[in-house]
C-alpha cells in the first residue's frame, strides 16, 4: 500500500498494531490506564465498572451517552480530550486527562466539567457496571473497598441503588437524598450510585477516577490538562517529525506515537517506536515486553540494533542485569527458523559491542544479516513510504500522491537501517529540489533515490541537494 492508498483507506500513518479500545486510551508511566469513550464516559482498566456524568439543565436531565448533540476532539498529540454536550444556553465541556498527583495521591483519570451556559446546572457523577457493593464516604463513592470516584467538593445529594432500581430514574425524578445513604449490596452485580453537585454558570468542577486510595482534593493535587499536554510534547522531543501536504496525516504522526507509548508492548509497537526515533522507549519494550512471541521480540531487538546501533538501549539503567542476558534470553526462546537465524546474525555486532566475542562469532556464522530482515515485511506504515532501505539503497518518497506535487515536504530524524535521515522537498516551478542529510551508520556509501519524484535520480552523497526532473 502506497501513500495514496494509505490516504484513501483512512488507516492511521503508524501501522504497528495498537490495542484499540472503544475510545481514547489514557495513562501514566506507572502503568495506570483508563479509556475515555467518545461520549466522555470513563472506564478504568482492570475493573468492571465505569464512571459517567449527567447534567440537570433548565429543561431536563441530559446524558452524554444518549444525547445527539455530543462532540469530542483531541486538540493535540497528548491524550487529552474535550467532550462537548449541548444543553439550553450553551455547552457543558468535559476535559479528560490522566496524571500523577502530588504526594500520596497516586495516578488518576481526571475529568473537569465546565459550564459554558449562562445558567447554573446540576451535575450527577455516576458509577455503574459490575458492582456488588457500593458506599458513600464523603466526596467519594467506594466500590469493593476502593474509591471509584472522588469529587472536588461535597455532594448536595446522593443516590445508591441495587439492581431492582434504576439510577437514572432516581436522579432525574428528584429522589436523590440530602443525607448520605447506607451501603448497598447486590449479588447480581447491579449496584450503582451518583453524587450530585450544583455547578454555577461559567463555573467548573473536577472529579478523579483514582488508581489508589485517593483522599485529597482532585482540584488541588493533580496538574492541569495543559501541564500534562506539555509533558507529552516533551516526551516526543527526540522523535522524528514530518510536515506533509496532508495536514491530517502530519498531525496523526505524533498522536499515534503517544498511543504507541500507552499501548501494551508488542514487537511491532517497539519496531515502530524505533523507526520514529523513540529508541529509549523501544528499548524498554524489548527488555520488558511479554515473551509469548519470542520470535517477534527477537525481530524487534534486531530491528532496534539495526536502526540505532546503540548497545546501551539493551541495558536497563535501574537493573544490574547485563544487556547480553536480555538478548541471550530472546535467542534461546526463539524458534529455529530462517528468519530467527537472520535476526540473530543481525545482532552479531551488538554481541561484539557488549564484549561477547564468542556470541558475536556464533551469530555471524549463521550467515549474512539483511538490513531489512527484522523490519516487518508487510509494513504499510508511513515511515516505510518516506524512507525504504534496500540493498545499499535508501529510497525516499517511494510513492507520492499527485496532489502533493508543488507542495513542500519535510522529514526530520527518521531512523533507517543506514542511519537517521532528514530531507526536504522544495519546488522550482514543476521541478522538485531535494535536500537531504543522512547521519550514516559507518562509512559505507549509500545510494539515495527518490523514485516517487524522479525515478532516474541517484546520489551516493550523505548530504546534498539536487534539482530533480518534473514528476509525472
Amino acid at each position: 500500500m502506497g501513500i495514496r492508498a494509505l490516504l484513501r483507506s483512512g488507516r492511521t500513518p503508524v501501522e504497528a498494531p495498537v490495542a484499540a479500545p472503544e475510545g481514547t486510551l489514557m495513562g501514566t508511566d506507572g502503568g495506570f490506564r483508563a479509556v475515555v469513550d467518545d461520549r466522555g464516559g470513563v472506564r478504568p482498566a482492570g475493573v468492571g465498572h465505569g464512571v459517567g456524568w449527567w447534567i440537570g439543565a433548565e429543561d431536563r436531565w441530559h446524558d452524554p451517552a444518549t444525547e445527539p448533540a455530543v462532540r469530542q476532539v483531541r486538540p493535540g498529540p497528548a491524550p487529552v480530550v474535550e467532550t462537548r454536550m449541548r444543553v439550553p444556553g450553551g455547552d457543558i465541556v468535559a476535559t479528560s486527562w490522566a496524571a500523577v498527583g502530588r504526594g500520596p495521591a497516586g495516578a488518576a483519570l481526571i475529568v473537569e466539567l465546565a459550564n459554558e451556559t449562562p445558567a447554573p446546572v446540576a451535575v450527577a457523577v455516576t458509577v455503574s457496571g459490575d458492582v456488588r457493593t457500593m458506599s458513600v464516604d464523603g466526596r467519594r463513592l467506594i466500590v469493593g473497598g476502593s474509591p471509584a470516584v472522588v469529587l472536588d467538593r461535597d455532594p448536595g445529594r446522593f443516590a445508591l441503588v441495587d439492581a431492582s432500581t434504576d439510577l437514572w430514574g432516581e436522579v432525574t425524578a428528584g429522589r436523590a437524598v440530602t443525607d448520605a445513604p447506607g451501603p448497598v449490596r447486590c449479588r447480581a452485580g447491579g449496584a450503582a450510585g451518583a453524587l450530585v453537585v450544583p455547578l454555577n454558570h461559567r463555573g467548573s468542577m473536577r472529579f478523579a477516577v483514582p488508581a489508589d486510595n485517593l483522599t485529597g482534593n482532585p482540584a488541588e493535587v493533580f496538574p492541569a490538562a495543559g501541564s500534562v499536554a506539555a509533558g507529552w510534547s516533551r516526551r516526543l522531543d527526540g522523535a522524528a517529525s514530518v510536515a506533509l501536504p496532508d495536514e491530517v496525516l502530519t498531525a496523526m504522526v505524533p498522536r499515534r506515537l503517544v498511543d504507541l507509548l500507552l499501548a501494551p508492548p508488542t514487537p511491532a509497537n517497539a519496531i515502530e517506536l524505533a523507526r520514529w526515533g523513540l529508541a529509549r522507549e523501544a528499548g524498554e519494550q524489548v527488555r520488558g515486553g511479554d515473551r509469548r512471541d519470542p520470535a517477534g521480540w527477537l525481530d524487534a531487538a534486531a530491528a532496534l540494533w539495526l536502526l540505532h546501533r546503540d548497545a546501551t538501549l539493551f541495558t536497563d539503567p535501574l537493573s544490574a542485569r547485563p544487556a547480553g542476558d536480555v538478548i541471550d534470553d530472546l535467542v534461546r526462546a526463539a524458534p529455529d527458523t530462517a528468519r530467527s537465524r537472520s535476526s540473530i546474525a543481525a545482532l552479531a555486532p551488538l554481541f561484539a559491542a557488549l564484549g561477547d566475542d564468542r556470541a558475536a562469532a556464533d551469530a555471524a556464522a549463521l550467515g549474512p544479516a539483511s538490513r531489512v530482515v527484522a523490519l516487518p515485511e508487510a509494513s504499510e506504515g508511513l515511515a516505510a513510504r518516506l524512507a525504504t532501505p534496500g540493498d545499499g539503497t535508501l529510497a525516499l518518497l517511494t510513492d507520492v500522491p499527485t496532489t502533493w506535487f508543488g507542495q513542500d515536504i519535510e522529514v526530520h530524524g527518521l531512523a533507517t537501517t543506514f542511519g537517521r535521515i532528514g530531507y526536504a522537498v522544495r519546488w522550482h516551478g514543476a521541478r522538485p529540489a531535494l535536500l537531504w542529510e543522512l547521519d550514516r551508520h559507518g562509512d559505507s556509501p549509500v545510494r539515495i533515490t527518490a523514485p516517487g519524484l524522479d525515478p532516474a535520480f541517484v546520489s551516493t552523497d550523505a548530504a546534498g541537494e539536487a534539482l530533480l526532473e518534473a514528476p509525472g
